[in-house]
């Protein structure tokens, strides 16, 4: 890493620390605050651990789907290592974990990394459509809890002219952009139809679909089981619960390490515009971002163990 991505880094971290710290400092009650996160039920976290980690069993089988068109084989158990070891790396380093898992299973399986790459971007694709899915449907269903969200949004006087000064500055840029890199932007777009094109001509289809429902529905079902089981949320109906867990995805789209400090804003706003106290929604967005973050760097540092075990298994054997 050089220095300007590891300064970059440092900054974000920072920010999100300064929201969650902001967010916090929100809190009036934190002995309060304490009683709603530790309603929790232990079956309920375990639960949601459980899935998180399906779905990362999940993501890992489908990997091999891809992979089998091109002719490689690969283990499925490295396979899953390998995506539970991306998901460790982009916790620390935000966008790092798909390049993290090719190098991983290439320097288990002797499978070319750019190889492995195009099957990311194929995956990226797909969940890009899921997550277009999920947001239309939380929309449609929560309308009246979007122009709640929006209507929340206040701008302090004086602020209209420079927004539209750094709209301008903004659509300049893009525009500036997009003339340099059009050939790139060219390529993704067709990238993006050679991913949908891949999936709808592959031999396994139907399993690559079926585990991208599954996937998505651990997505869901690791939430909302919080969601209905805590102090102050425990009866949210499923679309709510949709509603919340998009709001949340936005949050984890900032670049912050893990997510920190924008998902529990995030979530918070979200269940703010559903009508509930804002405590639940800190509350509940710690716990979820704790279960999942402690998942995610269990799965990975156990799956970058083996994965370590199994290359020095190799080298020992030759």
């Amino acid at each position: 890493m050089n220095l300007k991505k590891a300064l970059t880094l440092l900054a974000f971290l920072a920010i999100g620390v300064i929201l969650f710290v902001k967010l916090m400092d929100m809190v009036e009650d934190k002995a309060e605050l304490f009683d709603y996160m530790s309603s929790a039920p232990w079956w309920a976290v375990a639960l949601t651990f459980t899935m998180g980690f399906l779905a990362i069993v999940s993501r890992g089988i489908r990997w091999l789907i891809l992979l089998e068109p091109m002719g490689y084989k690969a283990s499925g158990f490295r396979s899953v290592c390998a995506v539970a070891f991306g998901y460790f790396s982009n916790t620390f380093v935000p966008r790092s974990g798909e390049l993290v898992r090719c190098a991983a299973l290439n320097s288990t399986d002797d499978i070319p990394v750019n190889k492995l790459f195009g099957t990311v971007i194929t995956e990226r694709v797909v969940d890009l459509i899921m997550l277009f899915l999920f947001m239309i449907i939380a929309l449609v269903t929560n309308f009246d809890a979007v122009l709640t969200l929006v209507s929340h949004i206040s701008l302090p006087e004086g602020t209209t002219l420079m927004i539209l000064i750094l709209g301008a500055v903004v659509l300049l840029l893009t525009g500036i952009v997009f003339v340099k890199k059009s050939k790139r932007i060219a390529e993704f777009v067709a990238g993006i139809g050679d991913g949908i094109k891949s999936v709808m001509t592959m031999k396994n289809r139907t399993a690559f679909i079926l585990h991208t429902f599954f996937i998505w529905i651990m997505y869901f079902l690791m939430s909302y089981v919080l969601y209905s089981s805590m102090k102050g949320s425990s009866g949210i109906s499923i679309f709510d619960s949709l509603w919340v867990m998009v709001s949340g995805g936005f949050g984890m789209v900032f670049p912050a390490p893990g997510g920190i400090g924008s998902y529990q804003w995030a979530v918070t706003l979200g269940f703010q515009s559903l009508g509930y106290d804002k405590l639940v929604g800190v509350a509940v967005g710690n716990v979820v971002w704790l279960t999942q973050t402690a998942m995610i760097i269990f799965s990975g540092a156990l799956g970058y163990i083996l994965l370590a075990a199994y290359r020095f298994s190799l080298k020992k054997a030759k």
